[in-house]
């Protein structure tokens, strides 16, 4: 190349690895690379660290802005003292930088984010951690979690069953309003309806901390319910419902419970109204359903109690002469 010629070879490199290159400026590139084999070294190593810097997602790194931060201008037509090794070091440092603080950013750095959102049906989704979200009818949940952290937050609206293993590889936390569920490997139900007074949080294995930002809470096993009072903010315990999730599972059990009670939860679950009519509101009943339909449970309960089921349409009315 001659000592008066104009081009700065440093940035003709840059786009000739990138494609940029006209015609001309390649056989520039081409005839500095014959001058030496340091220079043809410098240009092949160039562009084998620019192809592996070109990512899945498509991002394409400006090797000529990183060339900039280390090249010198041509002075006399030749580049300045600074020996071509040096320069390729330097580029190749600047460029691994580059690749491995984008690979960082994006391993520890970025979430994975979902959202669900039931309507008039239960539905439920298994996250990539193995972790089970089951939805009760109108609730939804914002799901943000990154697995290389192990870091992971639930935002609930309304009421969800979560299993989570105890080999979890994500540590859950579930956020309703201003109250926090942190998972310690386990099976819990929240129930966090706008319009209740209470948060209420259902335990069926292992165990969990329920929690604000300004008070530990308390610690929740399996067999107990955790209810946090809204107004008052405070925290207490009693014994958990056993068909707190019968909402996703279709599994009852009735023991000696009142019909009152076991009527309200039957219509909660299949979405029916049904009502009791007479003297039969307390009612004792102690049964086990599995995976039966309305009609089915209602004709058991029916015979059990010695009461009358009458379908209007819009709702299911029980009734009798009182309890056996």
């Amino acid at each position: 190349m001659s000592q008066q010629e104009p081009y700065d070879i440093e940035d003709l490199i840059g786009k000739h690895i990138t494609g940029e290159a006209t015609v001309e400026e390649k056989q520039v590139v081409l005839e500095w690379c014959a001058l030496s084999a340091d220079n043809q070294k410098y240009v092949d190593h160039a562009q084998l660290i620019f192809d592996k810097a070109q990512l899945e997602d498509g991002h394409v790194y400006d090797v000529v802005a990183a060339w900039e931060k280390v090249k010198d201008k041509i002075e006399s037509g030749r580049i300045r003292k600074l020996p071509v090794i040096n320069l390729w070091r330097i580029a190749a440092s600047l460029l691994l930088i580059s690749v491995l603080s984008y690979f960082l950013y994006w391993q520890f750095f970025t979430a994975e984010q979902l959202q669900l959102a039931s309507e008039d049906e239960v539905i439920t989704q298994a996250l990539a951690d193995n972790t089970e979200i089951s939805l009760n009818k109108n609730s939804s949940v914002d799901v943000t979690y990154n697995e290389r952290k192990k870091t992971g937050i639930i935002k609930l609206t309304g009421e969800a069953t979560l299993t989570i293993a105890p080999d979890k590889k994500v540590n859950w936390v579930v956020q309703t309003d201003d109250v926090f569920i942190r998972d310690i490997g386990t099976t819990f139900n929240v129930k966090a309806y706008p319009e209740t007074d209470f948060i209420e949080v259902s335990v069926l294995e292992g165990e969990v901390q329920f929690y604000t930002q300004t008070d530990e809470g308390i610690l929740i096993q399996a067999g107990e319910k955790g209810l946090y009072d809204k107004s008052t903010k405070q925290f207490s315990k009693a014994e958990a419902d056993p068909n707190v999730i019968s909402y996703k599972t279709l599994l009852f059990t009735f023991n000696d419970i009142d019909l009152k009670s076991a009527v309200e939860q039957l219509s909660s679950v299949y979405n029916r109204k049904v009502i009791v009519s007479g003297n039969i509101e307390n009612c004792r009943l102690t049964v086990d359903f599995a995976n039966e339909d309305l009609d089915t449970i209602l004709s058991v309960i029916a015979e059990t109690l010695n009461l009358t089921v009458t379908d209007n349409g819009n709702e299911i009315v029980l009734t009798g002469d009182g309890c056996l």
